[in-house]
């Protein structure tokens, strides 16, 4: 007995030893600098870690987190993923993740809830470790940036709502508490700090809020950026760079680039309405299998060949292992680059019909190195001719910040779609459900999601074999009705039509098609009647015919 009451005593007397004395209940420390197992079950030798992109793309974010080997991975909302690993992986997600805007580790989450200042104050004073966390391991202070990030801001109390006065309360609290320890103080830069740190506050319906203290692996910015447009002016329409990454990787473009590389089979991508050319840039360099974090180094983005990662005290063992990361990357995409110029397997087509936008995307391409790969074509879309099954990706105008020609527009891409040979598939990005209807396609798939306060639609169509081996008279292609359309409406109205023209040709005999002329000599006819009487009384087989145009267009108001 006494034995079992010794050993438990040594026990206490160890734990007592590695816990923090002042942990508190809700409290949840970052193992790399407490060396405690988080909720989860999380090993020690593991970090939490957050990445947020556009709200709709968190399914493909998380997948890339999976596929480098990322586990506990959870969705945090719609627009970030929350992931477990070591230190290794978060440099190998900076590098290759391509729809990330942040990417950032958990330094400590309290569910006690915080409705002041000094709440803040004392959360930082008490529960982070500043020693650890911005000594240089020279005897020095590592620099710092402050950045907060409130959710549900209504509910969060009045006295930290403001997420500048919130941000400097965090800088005071990390100040003074160093302060405190040594007499001095760390540095701020808001351009590149070894350690950029960001808070998050989320409202309660308790009146208080909760708060997560986190550092990034990144200098402070978005990581949608790649550098290829920093020497050029930019399109007032044009769309993140992170954004197109992730809508074509839920078009499976990355999986067709694998499947050409094996089968040799030629594969040819169409941008028909380009403009400064982002969906073009990041096709290419998924293409050639170029990692976003090695582009951000060749366009020398500042910061980013030593990321704040490996500044810090517990990340300068990983110095070797990132030259490792970039020397691999490189050989990659090299190998990438150079299978694209020798094989001629992948082609990549881009138009637009503004000189302008056209200048904007050369030059991102000249900068990051795909100018080669890409052949240009400038003019109107519905002149634009492939001769052969394509992957059409594009971003036409839908009436937000581009709103001139815009039905014109729509207009010109459903002629350049029906000219696409069978077997294309095309996916376009709308935001406006009245413009989409201009292509009178049925869609195959529709995936939602939004930029800034823009609901989104990625849609997908595919040109599917043709009924005839040609298309009708009004240059409409002629889809397979048994298996894509309601086949029985398109009979019920045939026979709708034929019978109303028997019926008309048996009362009038020979008749204009022309509505205008039809009206004429409806009122012609019409002898000792006024046009009055005409229009209270008129009849069934008064029903003027269609010309061919406009029965194509009734035809296909089937399936739009």
């Amino acid at each position: 007995m006494k034995i079992v009451i010794i050993f438990i005593a040594w026990v206490n007397v160890i734990c007592a030893l590695i816990v923090p004395p002042a942990l508190k209940p809700g409290i949840r420390p970052i193992p790399s600098l407490w060396g405690q197992t988080l909720d989860g079950g999380v090993e020690e030798s593991s970090n939490m870690y957050l990445a947020t992109c556009i709200p709709g793309l968190a399914p493909v974010l998380a997948q890339e987190l999976l596929d480098l080997g990322a586990i506990k991975v959870e969705p945090s909302g719609n627009s970030a993923v929350m992931f477990s690993g070591p230190n290794e992986l978060g440099l190998k997600a900076l590098l290759h993740v391509r729809t990330a805007h942040r990417l950032m580790e958990l330094l400590a989450a309290s569910e006690e809830l915080v409705d002041s200042r000094d709440d803040i104050h004392r959360f930082i004073g008490e529960y982070i470790d500043v020693k650890n966390l911005l000594g240089n391991g020279e005897g020095g202070l590592l620099t710092i940036s402050v950045s907060v990030v409130l959710n549900q801001k209504n509910k969060i109390p009045a006295d930290i709502n403001h997420s500048h006065y919130t941000a400097l309360t965090i800088k005071n609290a990390l100040c003074d508490t160093v302060r405190d320890l040594r007499g001095d103080r760390p540095s701020v830069d808001i351009d590149d700090a070894d350690v950029p740190l960001v808070g998050v506050l989320r409202g309660t319906d308790q009146g208080g809020a909760e708060i997560s203290l986190y550092r990034c692996l990144h200098p402070p910015g978005s990581l949608h950026r790649r550098g290829y447009r920093t020497n050029s002016a930019i399109h007032r329409a044009a769309m993140k760079e992170s954004m197109a990454a992730g809508l074509l990787l839920l078009s499976g473009w990355k999986d067709l680039c694998h499947e050409s590389k094996k089968t040799k089979e030629r594969l040819t991508l169409v941008d028909p309405m380009a403009g400064s050319g982002s969906l073009i840039l990041e096709a290419a360099m998924i293409a050639a299998n170029v990692a976003p974090g090695l582009m951000r180094m060749k366009c020398r983005l500042p910061g980013h060949q030593i990321p704040p990662a490996l500044r810090w005290k517990d990340g300068r063992d990983l110095v070797d292992y990132w030259k490792d990361l970039i020397n691999e990357a490189t050989k990659e995409a090299k190998a990438g680059m150079q299978w694209i110029a020798s094989s001629g397997q992948i082609q990549i087509i881009v138009n637009d019909n503004h000189d302008g936008a056209l200048d904007i995307c050369k030059d991102s391409l000249r900068q990051a190195g795909f100018f080669s790969m890409v052949e240009f074509r400038f003019g109107s879309c519905e002149d634009l001719n492939i001769g052969r099954k394509c992957f059409v990706v594009t971003n036409p105008p839908w009436g937000v910040r581009l709103t001139t020609d815009m039905e014109e527009s729509w207009e010109s891409l459903r002629v350049f779609l029906r000219s696409c040979d069978a077997g294309t598939e095309a996916w376009i990005l709308s935001g406006n459900k009245a413009a989409t209807k201009h292509l009178g396609l049925k869609r195959s798939q529709s995936l939602v999601l939004k930029t800034a306060q823009q609901d989104l639609r990625w849609i997908n169509y595919l040109i599917r074999e043709r009924a005839n081996s040609g298309s009708d008279g009004a240059g409409n292609i002629e889809l397979d009705t048994k298996a894509d359309f309601p086949a029985s409406k398109v009979e019920q109205y045939a026979r709708q039509e034929s019978k109303s023209q028997e019926m008309f040709q048996q009362r009038k005999g020979s008749r204009p098609t022309s509505k205008a002329t039809g009206y004429k000599s409806r009122y012609q006819n019409t002898r000792g009647q006024s046009k009055r009487s005409v229009q209270k009384k008129p009849r069934e087989t008064d029903s003027l015919p269609l010309t061919d145009e406009e029965r194509a267009d009734r035809r296909n108001s089937w399936y739009i």
